[in-house]
């Protein structure tokens, strides 16, 4: 087992700690709100971009100016969970 320093944290510091800890846990909770309130819009932007996926004018860019039409077969089934939204 790794050994540790044992450091003495000043009260200041742990109360600083806890203040920022407070803080970062309200912003968390605020930001992962208004990233459930955008699903129905982002469910939007996923149909919008694989009906730009099967038009026949555009298509999927393979190289330079060869491009294909993506099948209905070969799009991706919408999970049953949530979007897991990173930030």
């Amino acid at each position: 087992m790794a050994q540790t320093i044992k450091h003495k944290v000043p009260a200041v510091v742990k109360a600083w700690l806890k203040k920022e800890i407070a803080l970062q846990r309200k912003l968390h909770k605020k930001i992962a709100k208004e990233m459930d309130d955008l699903a129905p819009k982002r469910a939007k932007w996923y149909e919008d971009f694989f009906k730009r996926l099967q038009n026949p004018a555009r298509g999927f860019n393979i190289h330079f100016t060869d491009r294909r039409v993506i099948a209905d077969e070969e799009l991706p089934k919408k999970p049953r969970r949530k979007d897991k939204v990173i930030w």
